[in-house]
């Protein structure tokens, strides 16, 4: 009786150390898979954080694209403006030129109709 009680001991010993390494066995598996499962999810959210720095630098680009080409024109009317207004000058200065060397009066002014009548321009707005 007292043999198969120690045997009975032993195996469940046995049995009990058997269990604990199993289970040992099982939680670092899980550990593992819990660790691969939080670097997924923080490369996920690097990578989706990446993707929202990209589009928000296009939209800055384009932002700034668009703003250079609305100053860009801007500048291109403001050039314009001020070629018409040196030629306006030049003009006026030629008719003083005209009537200061005693062309009549009535040439003079077809010249002037003429000069100022306002430039088609081949730029429409």
């Amino acid at each position: 009786a007292e043999y198969g009680k120690q045997w009975y001991q032993r195996r469940v010993r046995g049995e009990r150390q058997e269990f604990e390494r199993v289970l040992e066995v099982q939680q670092a598996g899980q550990r593992q898979e819990e660790m691969k499962e939080r670097e997924a999810r923080s490369k996920k959210l690097n990578h989706a954080e990446e993707v929202r720095n990209q589009i928000k630098e296009k939209e800055k680009d384009m932002i700034h694209a668009r703003q250079m080409f609305f100053e860009e024109g801007i500048k291109l009317d403001q050039e314009a403006q001020e070629r018409r207004r040196r030629l306006d000058e030049i003009k006026k200065k030629k008719l003083e030129e005209l009537q200061g060397a005693g062309v009549p009066t009535k040439y003079i002014n077809e010249v002037a109709r003429r000069a100022m009548k306002p430039q088609t321009s081949l730029i429409t707005h």
